[in-house]
């Protein structure tokens, strides 16, 4: 989430620009009020969408942003009046969504979802063992972590039979210090599976995992069952 606020401050930065374009003689009231009243309607907008289920996951993502927009609306608040605290106002935020951006992509961890037929599932290895284990007893839920080809890893997630018929996508993952955060999105589709799955291929995984759905869900690790 904390790249949309990133967006908030870079669309905050262009509203303030983009009232040069339209109106060059205006003073600087002006300018921050026409951002702030942006950011303003957008958080609304957000807030009303978050309260539909549906989208919650949106509305979080776009509260977010508009609360960039309007801390460069009170950045150039308190700072707009001198041109060069203006210009240090964009510079300090512009180096700051870069050097954000770079540590983000530091902390990037390559990642691909494995294809079912490439699963084995019903096989006699470990990880096609533990697929069939998740639809002989669907009140499995959580995820677990395998060691698969060349040291790579695969954590697998399964939701449960309380979610029986929804599917998952996966949205990101990270790490933040020595935890492995996946971020998925549950959705129904009419899954025929008695325990939905998926296995997400990883190229490293830390110590902890934490899965975290965009409906505020937090996926545990599965406990061990025979």
């Amino acid at each position: 989430m904390f790249i949309m606020f990133l967006i908030g401050l870079v669309v905050g930065l262009g509203l303030y620009l983009l009232t040069y374009v339209f109106a060059k003689e205006i003073e600087n009231r002006r300018r921050v009020l026409t951002v702030a009243t942006i950011g303003g309607l957008s958080l609304l907008g957000s807030i009303a969408v978050a309260y539909q289920v549906n989208t919650l996951g949106y509305g979080i993502a776009f509260l977010i942003s508009s609360l960039g927009i309007l801390v460069i609306s009170f950045l150039l608040t308190l700072f707009g009046k001198s041109i060069v605290w203006k210009k240090s106002v964009f510079t300090f935020v512009i180096l700051f969504v870069i050097v954000s951006n770079c540590r983000m992509y530091i902390k990037q961890v390559d990642y691909w979802v494995i294809k079912e037929t490439r699963l084995s599932i019903g096989t006699s290895d470990e990880i096609g063992s533990y697929l069939s284990l998740l639809q002989q007893n669907p009140t499995i839920q959580g995820h677990k972590t395998f060691t698969i080809s060349e040291g790579a890893k695969a954590v697998v997630l399964s939701l449960g039979e309380e979610m029986a018929g929804d599917n998952i996508e996966v949205l990101d993952v990270e790490e933040d210090g020595n935890t492995t955060v996946i971020k998925v999105r549950t959705f129904y589709n009419r899954s025929d599976e008695k325990n939905p799955f998926i296995a997400i291929g990883l190229d490293r995984v830390q110590s902890d995992v934490v899965i975290e759905d965009t409906n505020g869900t937090v996926f545990n690790e599965a406990p061990d069952v025979e």
